[in-house]
């Protein structure tokens, strides 16, 4: 599971109309859908500025979509043209179950994926501001590594997550080794 997230996203909307900061979120995703989708990712939703997607072949997927990620955000905050000064991102990745299916009511049904997983890869994304990183990722993820050799990561250690008793060890992910 990965969580993106734009830092201070609701202070640069707060400059913006809303008709620009769609042309600005549009703009964004529409680079980032294609690098998500190019890694073996499927987006689960948008959450406003936030991107939720899924990694079926596990965690190596993930951290390559990350770092790819990142070198696309690069690309982005040199367009000319682009609607917004450079941003920065946040990215959490957890590995664990989930369920997908249609939640609502009669009236209105939509999918989701829904478990403790997905809540753990959230607060994971929010925590890459505190730790300096763009991407932070769980020991479940790094214990499910096919090629753990492949990537520049550097343990933080356990870290209480906000509403979990247990704590969580993460990595921070850098940029990838040349093998």
């Amino acid at each position: 599971i990965l969580f993106c997230d734009i830092r201070s996203f609701t202070s640069l909307a707060e400059n913006l109309t809303p008709a620009v900061t769609f042309e600005f979120i549009n703009q964004y995703l529409g680079i980032m859908g294609p690098v998500i989708r190019g890694h073996g990712g499927f987006i689960d939703k948008f959450i406003g500025d936030a991107i939720m997607a899924l990694f079926p072949r596990g965690p190596d997927d993930a951290l390559n979509c990350a770092i790819a990620m990142d070198e696309a955000l690069e690309g982005y905050n040199s367009l000319p043209g682009r609607v917004t000064d450079p941003i920065e991102i946040g990215i959490g990745i957890h590995t664990g179950t989930l369920i997908l299916g249609t939640v609502g009511d009669e009236l209105r049904l939509q999918g989701t994926v829904i478990s403790d997983a997905v809540n753990v890869a959230s607060r994971i994304e929010s925590l890459t501001k505190k730790h300096a990183s763009v991407a932070l990722f769980s020991d479940a993820s790094h214990e499910r590594l096919s090629t753990p050799e492949k990537f520049d990561v550097t343990e933080l250690g356990p870290v209480e997550l906000r509403g979990k008793s247990k704590a969580v060890t993460l990595f921070s992910l850098k940029a990838p080794k040349t093998l």
